[in-house]
């Protein structure tokens, strides 16, 4: 897949590396759907924030459901860091 935007550095915060480890769960093709501009299961109106986002610099958002469980993958507005979360943990 080709990146729209950099990630920057990743993080996953504990419960994402705790979902991984129980599930062996690879965040792998989840964070290239991201880069990519495959935002998953976002609304219409997200997927729209997240295309003009692309453009003017702003918050990426996506949301996957590995497992059954929701993650959220997001880069910041500077693209210097994308985080993989749980949504309680935001």
């Amino acid at each position: 897949m080709n990146r729209k935007f950099s990630l920057g550095q990743m993080f996953a915060t504990i419960g994402v590396v705790e979902l991984c480890k129980h599930t062996h769960l690879d965040l792998g093709p989840y964070i290239e759907r991201h880069a990519s501009g495959d935002w998953g299961d976002v609304d219409e109106s997200h997927k729209a924030g997240n295309e003009t986002a692309l453009a003017d610099g702003g918050r990426l958002w996506s949301v996957y459901h590995p497992h059954g469980q929701r993650i959220w993958i997001v880069t910041d507005a500077d693209r210097a860091r994308t985080v993989a979360m749980l949504p309680h943990e935001y």
